[in-house]
């Protein structure tokens, strides 16, 4: 099953915790040795690494965004007041 036919939040939760921890081997793995080495896209490993970290940060502000739409309190304002 694909991540895009997942429809239970259980499923949705275990989706986005086995991303995560994709992206956590590949940043434990990333080495001054290895950084400049080719891994896709024509870029290298950090390159690549670089382009995830900005890309998870403008998703989840356009979730954060949707979320307060929606009445909710996105998580990185959750504990300090909220809205």
């Amino acid at each position: 099953m694909n991540a895009a036919s997942k429809k239970a939040k259980a499923d949705l939760v275990a989706a986005v915790r086995d991303s995560s921890a994709m992206c956590d081997a590949a940043f434990d793995a990333l080495t001054d040795a290895n950084a400049n080495q080719p891994a896709g896209m024509g870029r290298s490993k950090l390159a690549l690494l670089e382009f995830n970290t900005g890309h998870s940060n403008e998703e989840y502000g356009y979730m954060s965004v949707y979320m307060r739409l929606k009445g909710l309190v996105p998580p990185s304002s959750a504990g300090r007041g909220g809205r």
